[in-house]
């Protein structure tokens, strides 16, 4: 095991991985507004309604799935690199109910 590893071997908890499966979309929904409207001049409330809008339901989806995004890169690492299994617990929780949520959304 890595040094890394050692040192964040105290967070290998179910609920460490639910506060991060939980903010981490959070900061990939802010990182696709600037992505998907670089060249656009749209504000972020719009931004907001054009995601939680289902006239716009292609682009509402690729808008959450960025947002999701996050939470399977944590998954490679805490899963395969660190072997934080309770950590990984949480985090695939949370995103299995926000792909359920996605879903719902879509229909």
């Amino acid at each position: 095991m890595g040094y890394i590893s050692e040192k964040l071997k105290k967070f290998d908890k179910i609920v460490a991985g639910i506060l991060l499966g939980g903010i981490l979309p959070i900061i990939g929904f802010i990182v696709s507004y600037f992505v998907k409207t670089a060249s656009l001049d749209t504000t972020f409330e719009n931004y907001l309604n054009i995601t939680f809008n289902n006239s716009m339901a292609g682009e509402q989806q690729d808008i959450l799935i960025f947002s999701i995004i996050p939470n399977m890169l944590l998954f490679y690492f805490t899963n395969f690199r660190w072997g934080f299994y309770e950590m990984t617990k949480g985090l695939v929780g949370v995103t299995l109910v926000l792909g359920l949520g996605l879903v719902l959304i879509s229909i």
